[in-house]
């Protein structure tokens, strides 16, 4: 059975933050021995005790083995794309060579060829020859002058044959030299890249060029880089079908633009990486350049701080109060950033703004490049030196990675961590109760995307069942609104304990103190029905821990619980008296749909039924297998079970029959109620 009854995170009402003294305050008073003594720890005593958890050494080994991971993954996928780039090279100066001994043949039919001219000349002087006429004494030559301008003002039109054959040819040859250049950038970028050995530091350094080239998608560039050379291969080949008439208009048009966008492209990547610090496209002349503004703002700022501090104090001397001048007061007296730092010092800056994100990335990405389990059991030993905000994010960042690879549709039992994930979020969540946003939205909706890694493991340790059972408990005590704590920490206390793992007197004092909230307030409804008897659930099952002696408990913490709980089982029986079943049945079921309140009356016995004999008989049968716990449960408080079982079938005498098509009923006890009811009895004689 599960429970899913978590608020929305958006609808969230205000939380008593008295509520853990008062039920701290309640409890002493009723009790007396070690228990008077307990509490929660305090915000200060978690963060000491986590502080603690690991040691220095533990958290040296995860740093060095997911940094020589995150090295060797680095250095792969930098060798992999300089492989690319070499290969691209001999084939862009392969291509750019053909391209240029077939181009300096087609750009000479976009001219007038010389031997139409002199045919030309020959043309009109046979022409002239043949006008003129002998008349004695004078030869006159009747050519008309207009034919002459005429011809002598003739244009030349290359043919558009030959104006496309040059256009693909020029265009194939600009593709293949971008290519070419673009991968030589791309190999500065790479080589700029390149990181020592050193451990700590250059392990950082790495991990923050690595998540540039990410972020700088230079992969897409690397693979940008064969499609150009394919194209051009393509333009030369269609080039081949026609002829292209050089040094016409359109040509240089089109084949300036294509020149124009490669030179944009050129500036971009060179200037990028000056004015951003992770931006992974540097060069020799990006450098160049911030080593020239960088110099040059330097020398600015060293002669106008002088000349403000001249301007500031002269107009302070004769006028007070001068809001006007605040600016120039800050540029004048402006300390430690006057001067730019050099290009390595600007990415040590960054480096120390981000190394809580750096070392968080850099263990999820160890995992989600390795798939490596071991790196989710490291992530908790680097949390007490991580920021909460990254804590959060090393849960979302295994989420995303999850979600990305396997998507939506997966069975999560086949992507689990068996054992690292669930302590991670548990340790994670540990951290959340040191936050000082603790109870507003945002906190819940981190604890939330923390939670979906919090998961009962098939194979359950005394460490995670006692860090499980304080951590959730705990959140369900210091924020009651939020009844996905509670849900967890049930989970926690049913499935987790009796046989699998053993309470100590820590972790039931923690169940307590959840239990005790949820055991006093009552008000009918179907929503606080399931609440009560998951709450008594969780109850017979810490008595019939400490009745059957599984737990580790010394005679006084074991006699302090029992009565406790011979208390509880008390008000408990007085709740089972007092229990008035009618109209208990509004929202029954699990539907958006309106549905009319004769199918929810008909249908509750169904689904109460489970609840009752899930979280009621079953455990007192359990509880009634040891004698320490039939002297705990009476046959009056049988009696009273059955009473209580009684008084819901007269309440609700028309139950729908789960076989004749009863298609809202998810969940029925009324095959075995009585059965079970009938081994509790079993019980007294």
């Amino acid at each position: 059975m599960s429970l899913h009854d978590p608020a929305s995170p958006k609808t969230f009402h205000a939380v008593d933050k008295d509520m853990t003294q008062h039920v701290e305050k309640d409890a002493s008073e009723t009790r007396s021995g070690v228990y008077n003594v307990w509490r929660f720890q305090t915000v200060e005593e978690i963060r000491e005790e986590l502080s603690k958890e690991f040691t220095r050494e533990q958290k040296e080994k995860v740093l060095t083995d997911t940094a020589e991971t995150v090295k060797v993954y680095f250095g792969q996928l930098v060798g992999r794309w300089k492989e690319e780039i070499d290969t691209l090279l001999v084939y862009a100066g392969l291509s750019s060579a053909v391209l240029t001994a077939f181009v300096v043949q087609s750009y000479q039919l976009l001219q007038p060829d010389p031997t139409d001219l002199t045919l030309a000349a020959l043309n009109q002087i046979s022409s002239q020859l043949n006008s003129f006429t002998v008349a004695s004494p004078f030869i006159n030559a009747t050519e008309q002058a207009t034919q002459r301008e005429g011809l002598a003002a003739a244009p030349f039109h290359a043919p558009p044959y030959a104006v496309w054959l040059n256009l693909l040819w020029f265009s194939s040859l600009v593709f293949s030299l971008a290519s070419a250049t673009v991968a030589l950038f791309v190999k500065q970028w790479l080589y700029e890249a390149t990181v020592g050995d050193a451990f700590r530091e250059s392990a950082r350094l790495r991990q923050y060029r690595l998540n540039g080239l990410l972020k700088w998608r230079v992969g897409m560039i690397v693979v940008a880089l064969p499609i150009m050379l394919q194209l051009a291969s393509l333009l030369f080949l269609v080039g081949l079908l026609v002829l292209l008439w050089a040094l016409h208009s359109t040509v240089a048009a089109i084949t300036s633009a294509l020149a124009s966008l490669f030179f944009a492209f050129f500036l971009a990547v060179t200037i990028m990486p000056v004015w951003k610090t992770d931006c992974p496209y540097r060069s020799p002349t990006s450098l160049m350049i911030y080593a020239v503004l960088r110099t040059t703002r330097n020398a600015t700022m060293q002669i106008l701080q002088p000349l403000c501090k001249v301007i500031y104090t002269a107009y302070a001397t004769v006028v007070c109060g001068i809001p006007q001048l605040d600016c120039l007061h800050g540029l004048a007296y402006r300390r430690g950033q006057s001067d730019v730092p050099t290009w390595l010092g600007r990415d040590q800056n960054a480096i120390n703004k981000q190394i809580g994100t750096l070392d968080r990335t850099m263990v999820t990405t160890a995992y989600a490049t390795t798939l490596d389990t071991k790196f989710i059991s490291y992530m908790p030993i680097l949390f007490p030196d991580l920021p909460p905000e990254e804590i959060v994010r090393c849960s979302k960042d295994i989420s995303d990675y999850q979600d990305a690879e396997y998507g939506g549709g997966v069975d999560w039992g086949m992507t689990k961590d068996p054992e690292g994930l669930p302590m991670m979020a548990l340790y994670a969540l540990r951290h959340m109760l040191t936050r000082t946003d603790k109870y507003t939205t945002k906190w819940r909706w981190d604890c939330y995307s923390i939670t979906r890694h919090s998961y009962v493991p098939d194979v359950i340790t005394e460490r995670w069942a006692e860090m499980a059972c304080k951590t959730w408990c705990q959140l369900a005590v210091e924020d009651p609104s939020y009844k996905l704590f509670f849900v967890q920490a049930y989970k926690v206390l049913v499935y987790a304990y009796g046989g699998r793992a053993h309470h100590s007197y820590d972790t039931l004092c923690h169940a307590r103190a959840m239990l005790e909230p949820a055991l006093k307030s009552w008000n009918p409804s179907w929503k606080a029905l399931q609440h009560y008897l998951s709450a008594v659930h969780c109850l017979l099952k810490c008595i019939d821990e400490t009745a059957s002696g599984r737990s580790k408990l010394d005679p006084s913490q074991e006699q302090d619980i029992l009565s406790w709980g011979q208390e509880a089982l008390s008000r408990l029986h007085q709740w089972l008296r007092d229990l008035e079943w009618h109209g208990l049945h509004v929202r029954c079921l699990r539907s958006d749909v309106a549905l009319a309140d004769s199918i929810y009356a008909a249908t509750f016995p169904h689904i109460a039924s489970y609840y009752f004999v899930t979280d009621v008989v079953d455990p007192l049968i359990e509880l009634r297998s040891t004698a320490r716990g039939r002297d705990l449960v009476s046959e009056e408080f049988i009696t009273t079970v059955e009473s209580a079982w009684a008084s819901a079938q007269v309440a609700y005498p028309d139950a729908m029959d789960p076989n004749d098509g009863a298609m809202y009923i998810w969940c029925s006890g009324l095959d075995r109620i009585d059965a079970r009811l009938a081994v509790l009895r079993a019980t007294v004689r």
